[in-house]
């Protein structure tokens, strides 16, 4: 009959078990990054968008304020007394018996030039730079009396 080699365990080849857990490990590891670093990207817009929306709505709260200030001056502009007002003020409407008088204040700048035309901007000169040196080297650009 045929015999049976028996092995010891001590004498028998190592299993490559050590080398199977780390590639294990590294796979698993390189997935855990990758999701990690699929979520952090996601996680950059959402804040960047947060950013944003809050700004919007501090836009939206300028705009409500502005908007009930401006209610505001319309209901008060239907009143008697402010259609009066700004007739009077910005229209001269004066009640009947009333005389109206209107101030005309000169402008400041016409009174201290002490004329009533401005001074005429010298025109632009359209030449090319190389043109203006021909014309300054042959004398063209000297004014014409006459």
């Amino acid at each position: 009959m045929t015999s049976t080699i028996e092995r010891d365990e001590a004498t028998a080849p190592p299993v490559r078990r050590r080398s199977r857990w780390r590639s294990m490990l590294v796979v698993t590891l390189l997935v855990s990054v990758g999701l990690v670093a699929a979520g952090v990207l996601p996680i950059q817009q959402y804040l960047e968008r947060e950013n944003e929306v809050q700004a919007a709505r501090e836009r939206l709260d300028a705009l409500v304020d502005r908007n009930a200030a401006l209610s505001g001056e319309t209901e008060a502009l239907l009143s008697e007394e402010e259609i009066e007002r700004v007739a009077r003020e910005q229209y001269g409407f004066v009640r009947p018996g009333e005389v109206g008088y209107v101030v005309i204040v000169p402008e400041a700048d016409s009174a201290a030039s002490g004329s009533a035309e401005p001074e005429p901007e010298p025109a632009a000169d359209d030449r090319s730079l190389l043109q203006r040196i021909w014309d300054f080297i042959a004398g063209n650009d000297q004014p014409v009396d006459g």
